[in-house]
């Protein structure tokens, strides 16, 4: 296999200071992936208000707010309480998420309950939709922008 590298130099240009200001970001990201989480985490809150999944498709009530009243997943409001996000792999990614035991039955469903008896359907609560891909940008776009600042 043949390879060849072609270096290009752009010097005292606008792209070569805006290629600068994406170095500085990209070589410590930590700080604008917290926001990012930060953002995410918000984002998913939301998700509870709604009561919709992250393509916008409504979750199916629970039994317990169709009998009572109240929102689908929001019964204590543990799960909810417990989304949270972190900075991982020395600050170069984000995670968000729960660490409640129960999280997982409720984002992807499946059986659950003594004997498996119940089944429960998914109800995404975590996830990118276009809205936030968007924000996401911006942040990442304002992270660059501040550098030259």
């Amino acid at each position: 296999m043949v390879s060849r590298t072609i270096d290009v130099a752009i010097e005292g240009s606008a792209l070569n200071a805006a290629l600068s200001r994406v170095a500085v970001v990209l070589a410590n990201p930590s700080a604008t992936l917290d926001q990012v989480g930060r953002y995410l985490v918000a984002s998913t809150l939301r998700r509870f208000e709604r009561e919709r999944a992250p393509d916008g498709s409504p979750w199916l009530k629970s039994a317990r707010a169709l009998a009572v009243g109240g929102k689908t997943l929001t019964d204590t409001g543990r799960l909810r309480g417990s989304i949270t996000h972190t900075v991982t792999d020395g600050g170069r990614a984000v995670e968000v998420g729960s660490n409640v035991l129960y999280a997982a039955i409720h984002q992807f469903g499946g059986r659950a309950g003594k004997g498996l008896r119940a089944t429960i359907p998914a109800r995404p609560y975590l996830g990118i939709d276009e809205h936030d891909r968007d924000a996401i940008a911006r942040i990442v776009a304002r992270a660059i922008i501040r550098v030259g600042t």
